[in-house]
């Protein structure tokens, strides 16, 4: 008999939700390569958000986000991530989210 493996659970930084690794956009501070959006198994401090704007409004609002990078953002790196932000789309009707493809 096999077993189905479980996918790994992180929570966002936002709105404190629990969702698939892989349904959230993951940020990482690396003190050598800087702010990286998306770093999937890059390695240094993440942190994960959900793919929406109110979510990522309330992260960068406050200091949510630098507070779990454990680090002060930059004004460039803050840019970055205000520039993802605004390429974001309303999730549709069933609870999806999408991104658009660059």
């Amino acid at each position: 008999m096999t077993r189905l493996k479980k996918a790994p659970q992180r929570m966002c930084v936002a709105c404190g939700t629990r969702r698939e690794q892989k349904s959230l956009v993951r940020i990482v501070q690396d003190p050598d390569s800087g702010l990286t959006i998306g770093g999937g198994r890059s390695s240094g401090r993440g942190a994960y958000i959900c793919p929406n704007v109110e979510c990522w409004n309330k992260a960068l609002k406050g200091n949510r986000l630098e507070h779990r990078l454990r680090t002060t953002l930059t004004a460039g790196s803050r840019a970055a991530l205000l520039q993802y932000m605004s390429s974001l789309q309303e999730s549709d009707t069933n609870g999806k989210v999408f991104t658009e493809q660059e």
